[in-house]
């Protein structure tokens, strides 16, 4: 029996998806976090590659590792934002995350997309200081996310001489990714577009199993 093993055994946790005890995620819900890449075109932005849809598991996975302190399950959403940012990593662009505010930081103990970076085995390079508090996007309208969002990000460091592309954990509106690209480019940054674990748009003909910005 593996380490692994022996602690769930031992102390078994309830399943994100399901809640049957045994592992944060079991093997009945595994399946439903293979990438499924999804293509989107998000005003102030470019094309958004995202990795999975935000639902079902795949939202009670995300949020319980967000909110909830498992990140354990980081490894488990890793295919999904690697598939999502291989789709956009053309030659010779450069990665780059959209920062968390100090304080999510503070309250979590970790930044969610550099973990997930990091579980991906993908590579960001630092552009942005921690994003400046503003109220919580999720019960915003679209207009109300991108006024509370005006301001939020500032380039800390000289930008890259190479096209840029964003890195976030959830695409609902683009608010989030549209103002950081903004911020970028008015430092003289080229954004071509972003890459996000998962999305909450509706998924239609935009969707392929291996989606490319260049086809």
């Amino acid at each position: 029996m593996t380490l692994a093993a022996a602690l769930a055994y031992l102390f078994p946790v309830p399943c994100a998806g399901c809640g049957r005890e045994g592992a944060a995620l079991c093997p009945g819900c595994l399946p439903a976090l293979a990438p499924r890449p999804a293509i989107h075109d998000v005003v102030g932005v470019g094309p958004v590659v995202s990795g999975l849809r935000y639902d079902g598991v795949a939202r009670a996975a995300l949020l319980a590792f967000k909110e909830h302190g498992a990140t354990s399950l980081a490894g488990r959403l890793a295919p999904a934002f690697a598939a999502a940012a291989d789709a956009v990593l053309l030659p010779g662009t450069v990665l780059v995350a959209v920062p968390s505010t100090r304080d999510s930081r503070r309250r979590r103990g970790y930044e969610p997309v550099r973990v997930l970076a990091d579980r991906a085995g993908i590579r960001l390079t630092p552009v942005f200081a921690a994003a400046r508090p503003h109220a919580a996007q999720k019960r915003l309208g679209v207009a109300d996310r991108a006024r509370n969002l005006a301001g939020a990000f500032t380039v800390a460091r000289p930008v890259p001489r190479s096209p840029i592309v964003l890195l976030d954990d959830v695409l609902t509106t683009g608010a989030t990714l549209a103002a950081a690209a903004a911020a970028l480019r008015e430092a003289g940054a080229e954004v071509l577009g972003g890459a996000v674990l998962a999305d909450t748009v509706r998924r239609d003909e935009h969707s392929w199993s291996t989606p490319r910005l260049n086809p």
